[in-house]
């Protein structure tokens, strides 16, 4: 009990420090970096926290929640990190090999390498596994660099790792438990599906409709044509429940061959409409149709041999 709650303790300091350093971002670099007369930035002064570490010795996290880094995005940041220089240390803990596994800032730590830095400030943290994945989760949601597939992804980390309910997460990152059930359920869906919604070719809204239906091959089908035609995630619902109902229409025309011979043996005999309904505990009904007083005379008296 004293360990989790000094886990606990550590990640809402971790989390709190995090919070202050995007604020200070906030008021703008020329705030934060002091520079001599001839405009050059000067040093950041070092905070007694902060380690000087070599770059080759921190490996990102393979639990990482971001898997997708935009190439274009990191070389921007590396050209500007190349004049300020890395202002917000990362976050890093020991490993069993002598080096650092990265809790927070894989972003910054890629920018750092594409622009040739030997060392990186961080700031080394003792933490667990969990406490690792639970940082890097809500570090990445308050930043909003997670797309839903990966939010989605790192929530069913988190609870395959931990025993959590998607209510206890959504206590811990502020959301609704409706919000984490929608986002898992997401996973659902086939892995062709989910690369689109990474990719940005398909909105969580969008896809998430499709969940129900079960023909993959529509799915897919109807996810591309989604994807291409930019429908809008009402315009999706009202399709999946067009084709659904369809479907369920389709089921109910395909009748057992021999009710099917049945039934038209006796509507040649009568000369009429007729319609047979069997139940799975062997019972079932005759539904004869007529059209006028007439017929109905003619069909009873054929039933009744006269």
């Amino acid at each position: 009990m004293h360990q989790i709650q000094a886990e606990q303790r550590l990640t809402k300091n971790l989390l709190r420090r995090s919070s202050m350093l995007k604020k200070g971002l906030g008021r703008g670099l020329s705030n934060l970096i002091p520079s001599d007369d001839s405009g050059t930035p000067l040093q950041i002064e070092k905070h007694p926290e902060y380690q000087e570490i070599e770059i080759e010795k921190i490996q990102p996290n393979p639990d990482q929640p971001r898997k997708r880094f935009n190439e274009q995005e990191l070389q921007q940041l590396s050209r500007t990190l190349i004049s300020v220089g890395l202002i917000e240390p990362i976050v890093v803990r020991t490993t069993d090999k002598q080096s650092y596994q990265i809790i927070s800032g894989e972003r910054r730590w890629r920018a750092c390498r594409l622009a040739g830095f030997k060392k990186i400030p961080a700031i080394v943290k003792n933490v667990s596994d969990v406490q690792a994945l639970e940082i890097g989760i809500i570090e990445n949601i308050q930043r909003e660099e997670l797309n839903s597939i990966e939010e989605a992804k790192a929530y069913e980390l988190w609870i395959q790792k931990t025993g959590l309910k998607p209510g206890d997460i959504a206590d811990r990152v502020g959301k609704d438990r409706s919000t984490i059930t929608n986002l898992l359920r997401l996973l659902k869906l086939p892995e062709e599906v989910q690369s689109l919604i990474e990719e940005g070719h398909l909105s969580a809204g969008q896809a998430r409709p499709l969940i129900g239906l079960g023909d993959k091959k529509i799915l897919l089908q109807m996810s591309a044509k989604i994807a291409r035609e930019g429908w809008s995630a009402r315009k999706v619902e009202d399709e999946v429940t067009k084709l659904t109902q369809t479907s369920q229409t389709l089921i109910k025309d395909r009748k057992d061959p021999n009710i099917k011979a049945m039934e038209d043996k006796i509507r040649n005999k009568l000369s009429t409409k007729v319609k047979l309904s069997h139940k799975k505990n062997g019972g079932g009904s005759i539904t004869i149709f007529y059209q006028n007083l007439e017929e109905m005379d003619r069909i009873m008296a054929m039933l009744s041999g006269k």
